[in-house]
């Protein structure tokens, strides 16, 4: 993951403005903004069989599964991602009225690969 943009700090309103009118995803963390590389074949597969399972098994529950682009928001701290799967269960919350950024997911999933491990 390398820095995105070259300015040396951005705010929450500055990643928000962007990101919602940008043609690609970008994460936020700690003043910086992140390009996101795409996905290969093998992590695409591993993803949506989590996801089709997932939303299997949640069918009959207060539960929502996303993939790939529902922006998270980490309660304890100032970062923006998005994960490969998550799950909100009972009233999802959001960071506004635009509905893209998910405060209060019950469970998340990150499928690693050697380049980002570390990192997810």
């Amino acid at each position: 993951m390398s820095a995105l943009l070259t300015k040396t700090h951005y705010t929450v309103e500055d990643y928000l403005t962007l990101e919602r009118s940008a043609s690609y995803k970008s994460e936020y963390r700690d003043g910086q903004i992140y390009a996101m590389t795409g996905a290969s074949r093998k992590h695409n597969l591993v993803s949506g069989n989590i996801y089709r399972e997932l939303s299997l098994q949640l069918k009959k529950r207060p539960c929502e599964a996303y993939i790939n682009d529902m922006r998270i928001k980490a309660a304890e701290a100032t970062i923006y991602h998005y994960p490969d799967v998550a799950v909100v269960c009972g009233t999802p919350q959001f960071e506004d009225a635009q509905v893209d950024t998910l405060l209060n997911p019950t469970l998340l999933i990150e499928v690693l690969s050697p380049s980002t491990e570390a990192y997810d």
